[in-house]
């Protein structure tokens, strides 16, 4: 990427003598607050130090990392609030990243009209739950809205950190290693059983998760199928990150270039698919089949006959009985959990017919009559930022879209790259139908995960350098694209290849 190190600055001497001043001071400090030997932990800050000052990739793959495998670790001592490791990832990501802008005059700040109709949409949000201040905030609210609009902030880490095609290869793989790793987690655990699993799990409360419901079953039936959870706490969200993984796979094998290492694409595919089924979330089940139809129908029209006659084969033999017959209770609304949806729907309603320009905010309905929550994104967003919440998102979605499409015509590695991305991007719209977690505090991850891939888009849309909005015209046009590799000498991720011009707009 383009994006420098900030060891090639000069600064890094102070930058890693004040870190590191600060992470002794740290372990000192909770040393003696908790008492606990987990503050031997923190002895791996140099490491982390180290790897952060080669490269602002670095503090983006750590941010990955978080949001598949342990998105609600917290630190190991307690307090009024308690700092999650997503937050921290986050906050470390958005300081390295504005430190390598300002040291860094060859970088660009690109600002275009998703930019500006992002910006609307946070303060929308920032205006909503100031409006709401008195419905119930607790200290909990407070946190759990600091972490969510950290999350919405992703949008513009990734918008400036993408300044080329190969970047977004780069964030694709990212995203590919850390989905599969959960996806296996939760394989091995669904195998091991549920006494096993519940065993491993409980290892995690001390680290900010739950200490009941831990074995997930449908409709929370134990005489029902168990759901794979893996580290992620709730069935659902977990279906949508394997989701988006699974789409992300599938894109790598469909596509005419290769912008991921075969065995990468299948091991994902492969994992992500097996460990999406038994989540039994009929939300993103569907999502993922629209990834797929999207995939095909921009690459390979000529699969489509061919998945339709296998589903109709595979319901014919009943193969997969029990996963088509909980998808048709769903689409007949005969289950109790599709029935609780349309009560939640009924209540949604009428709490945006009560107050419908800036909703109720993100704490309790304004009477007790009413319950704020809802399985629905769209729902969700007029409950609580109201209607100028969902025009604000709505645009935000209908620009990234057209850009989207636009670029999947591209020849090229700008194409596959954006076709797989947007893909995903589609998924998560129509998960986002009939599920709440990726505009909801309380699944700041996924969150974090919708806005990186928006944000990714979107940088992929924008104008080169000499076009456009750009505070930093001078960098180079001359991109480079093909393999990636990491430079052991330097310390940065690079893709290695011939050059080629790069994305126009």
């Amino acid at each position: 990427m383009a994006v420098a190190s900030i060891r090639s600055s000069g600064y890094a001497p102070l930058v890693a003598g004040a870190i590191a001043a600060a992470g002794g001071a740290s372990v000192a400090i909770i040393q003696q607050i908790s008492g606990s030997a987990e503050a031997l932990g923190l002895l791996a800050l140099p490491v982390v130090v180290a790897l952060l000052l080669r490269s602002v990739w670095w503090a983006c793959a750590g941010v990955v990392a978080v949001i598949c495998v342990v998105p609600f670790a917290t630190l190991p001592f307690g307090g009024p609030v308690t700092p999650t490791l997503l937050e921290l990832a986050l906050i470390t990501w958005a300081v390295l990243l504005g430190a390598v802008t300002l040291v860094d005059r060859t970088q660009e700040l690109r600002i275009g009209p998703a930019h500006v109709l992002w910006l609307l949409l946070a303060g929308v949000c920032v205006f909503a739950f100031l409006l709401g201040i008195g419905r119930g905030y607790t200290n909990e609210t407070l946190h759990t809205f600091f972490s969510f609009m950290l999350a919405l902030g992703v949008f513009v880490l990734m918008a400036h950190q993408v300044q080329r095609a190969v970047d977004a290869v780069l964030v694709l793989r990212l995203l590919l290693l850390g989905t599969s790793g959960a996806a296996a987690v939760a394989l091995a655990l669904y195998a091991a059983g549920a006494a096993f699993t519940e065993r491993v799990l409980l290892r995690l409360v001390p680290y900010g998760y739950p200490g009941s419901r831990i074995v997930r079953y449908i409709e929370d039936d134990p005489n029902r199928p168990m759901r794979a959870v893996g580290t992620s706490v709730d069935p659902n969200s977990f279906g949508g990150l394997l989701m988006i993984g699974f789409v992300l796979g599938v894109a790598c094998l469909v596509t005419h270039r290769t912008i991921a290492p075969r065995w990468l694409a299948l091991g994902a595919s492969g994992l992500c698919g097996t460990a999406l089924l038994l989540t039994y979330s009929r939300g993103a089940w569907v999502g993922a089949f629209i990834g797929l139809v999207v995939l095909l129908g921009m690459r390979q029209r000529k699969w489509l006959p061919a998945l339709g006659l296998f589903g109709a084969a595979a319901i014919a033999l009943g193969l997969g009985r029990g996963f088509v017959e909980r998808l048709w209770l769903g689409f007949t609304l005969q289950d109790p959990a599709t029935r609780l949806r349309l009560a939640e729907y009924q209540n949604a309603w009428e709490i945006i017919r009560r107050h419908p320009w800036f909703g109720v905010g993100f704490g309790d309905a304004p009477s007790i009559d009413l319950q704020a929550g809802v399985s629905s994104v769209y729902l969700t967003i007029a409950e609580r930022a109201g209607l100028m919440g969902v025009a604000a998102f709505a645009l935000v979605i209908i620009v990234t879209g057209w850009n989207a499409l636009r670029l999947v015509r591209s020849p090229g590695l700008v194409g596959d790259v954006s076709l797989a991305l947007g893909a995903a991007f589609a998924s998560a719209l129509t998960a986002g139908l009939f599920d709440h977690y990726f505009f909801n505090p309380r699944f700041a991850h996924m969150a974090a995960l919708f806005w990186l891939i928006v944000g990714a888009l979107v940088a992929l849309s924008q104008p080169r350098s000499g076009t456009g909005w750009s505070f930093q015209p001078q960098a180079s046009a001359v991109r480079s694209q093909q393999s990636l590799s990491v430079d052991h000498h330097r310390g940065n991720f690079e893709v290695k290849g011939h050059t080629d011009a790069g994305p126009t707009a």
